[in-house]
This record gives structure tokens, sequence and C-alpha cells, in this order.
């Protein structure tokens, strides 16, 4: 019996087989991609996720460190990540900075220390407030309290040698007790900085709650030191006494105030030199004039003179 002989087109199986070959050859690239890709997953992209999670662990503060600030505070934070962001400079890039809570931080302790001395002291006025409470928060203060307490050598920075040198140097001067006027070196911005960001930590560990504040930093800023002003002879009252006269004019639509000098004694030099200054200002009731005390420089005679009026407004219930 003879069987059928199936004849195959030359150009249809030469085709087929290409087909074959090329479907053949797909699979292997397609093989060797994925175990490429594999490969490099396994190498490269593990290894850069461990080492960034490695080096995340790092960058966290130490337990020693977090310990050491919270004596210095005498406070234990419930949240100890507020405390690593305030003490983390802006030189750590991978890391939050301690700035927004700098920010919070200078008003928080602005509100707090105005409030204590208005509560304080009722006989304070605007303006005697508003200097005691730029004396209590002034950067200068708040550097000089950072440097006495050592808080900079907790702080995380990276490469800033230069900002290290200055600080040490400041460091040093506030730790022999030198007089801030004879100060050579400029008290260093992150002093201050590091106080407020530490005030902001703790009032947001806090719930911000302002009047736990206070009982935490009135004795990180020793408040207790800043002199109240006398009623009578304090020197600062009678040296801002121009300008409170001045404000107050303009508050009840009075005229400004008008200064004349008179010499009482002229000498050699200026140390010999006496003088008074008179201060007229003219109210919805008439002129009012007073004079001052004998002085020796005539800045210091005419708030004599804006003291004494302001002293007589007060007794005479006009203000």
């Amino acid at each position: 019996m003879k069987h059928p002989v199936i004849q195959l087109d030359d150009g249809k199986a030469a085709s087929n087989l290409e087909l074959v070959v090329a479907t053949v050859v797909l699979a292997l690239l397609l093989q060797i991609f994925w175990r490429c890709y594999r490969s490099f997953y396994l190498d490269h992209v593990k290894k850069y996720i461990s080492s960034s999670s490695s080096s995340a662990a790092a960058s966290s503060l130490e337990p020693s460190r977090i310990a050491a600030v919270e004596d210095i505070l005498n406070y234990t934070f419930k949240d100890k990540r507020l405390l690593e962001e305030a003490l983390t400079h802006s030189s750590c890039r991978e890391s939050m900075s301690y700035e927004r809570l700098e920010f919070l931080g200078d008003a928080a302790l602005h509100l707090t220390i105005a409030t204590h001395f208005f509560r304080l002291d009722p006989k304070l006025n605007p303006d005697q407030l508003t200097r005691l409470r730029e004396k209590s928060a002034r950067n200068e203060r708040l550097a000089h309290v950072a440097a006495r307490l050592g808080l900079y050598q907790y702080v995380r920075t990276r490469d800033t040698a230069p900002l290290n040198r200055n600080v040490k140097k400041y460091e040093e001067l506030v730790k022999r007790g030198t007089d801030h006027r004879n100060f050579t070196v400029r008290s260093p911005d992150i002093l201050a900085d590091i106080v407020e960001a530490l005030a902001g930590a703790v009032y947001v560990d806090l719930n911000f709650d302002s009047a736990k504040l206070w009982t935490i930093f009135k004795d990180v800023l020793m408040v207790d030191e800043i002199k109240l002003p006398k009623e009578h002879d304090s020197r600062e009252i009678i040296n801002g006494a121009q300008h409170e006269l001045y404000g107050l004019c303009g508050k009840r639509k009075w005229g400004n105030p008008v200064y004349t000098h008179r010499l009482v004694k002229v000498g050699r030099s200026q140390h010999e030199t006496t003088m008074t200054s008179s201060v007229e200002i003219k109210t919805h009731d008439g002129v009012l004039r007073q004079e001052g005390d004998e002085k020796y420089i005539p800045k210091d005679a005419r708030n004599s003179a804006a003291y004494l009026m302001l002293r007589s407004l007060q007794q005479s219930s006009i203000m």
C-alpha cells in the first residue's frame, strides 16, 4: 500500500522555522533579562535599603544624650523624637532640623515671660513690661544660658567646623565669668536657637500648656535674676522716660514734648559741666511744664524731665 506523500511549500516551511527560532531567542533573552534584574536587585537595591536603614538608625541621638538634656531641663519627654528634632542642626540634611521648633519656642517663651511679669507686679506699665520681657529673652541672654549649660555639645551637626570653633571660644568666655561687655566673640546665633528649640519641643510635648512650660524654663532662664524696676529711682525707668512720654502724648493726641536745656555749671570738661532740662507738653487743658534734675549729659537731663513729668501726671490722675 502506498502512503500519500505530503509536500510542504518551501516558503511556508522556512517561515515556520524562523518563527520557532525567534520564539526561542526571545525566551532566552527574557530569561537573561530576568536573571540580570534579580541579580541587580539582590546585589544593589537591597544593599541600598539596608545602608539607608542603618544610617537612619545611626542618625538617632544616643540615649545618653537624651538623658543628659532631660536632666539639664529637669523634664522627661513623652515623645523623644521632639527632643531629637530640637537638637538637630540644619546641616544634617537627611533629618528635620530644629528650625520649626525654634520658631514656636521663641513665641512661647515671650508669652510665658510676659505673663510672668504681668502677674508679678500690677504696677508695671506696658513699656516696663516690654523691656523686662526683652531683657529676659533676648538672644544674648539665651546664648549665655546655652553656653553656661553646655547645650551645644548635645546638638547633632555636620561639617560645621568654623561654627564649632566660634561656639567654643564663646563658651570659654562664659565659663571664665568674663563680663559680657568685654566679650571679643559675638554670641553665635545657634546657642539662642537651641534654647528656643528646646522650649518649643517641651511646649509641644506638654500639649501647648504655657503654664507648665514656664515652671520648667523659669529656672533654666534664671528669670529671678532680672531686677524689677523700683517705683521712684530706677535708672532703667528714667532712661526710657522720653520714649514713654512721647508715646503717651501720641495716645492722648497731645502735642509732642518740647525740651529746653539750661546750663547750671560750666566746667573745663564734660564731667564738670552740669545742666537741667525742661519739658513742655500741650494737653487739651493747657500747657504743662516740668523741670528735671541736674545732670551731666543732655540725654540724661531730658529723661529726668520726662520722668518727673510722668510722675506728675500719675499723681494728678491725668494719665
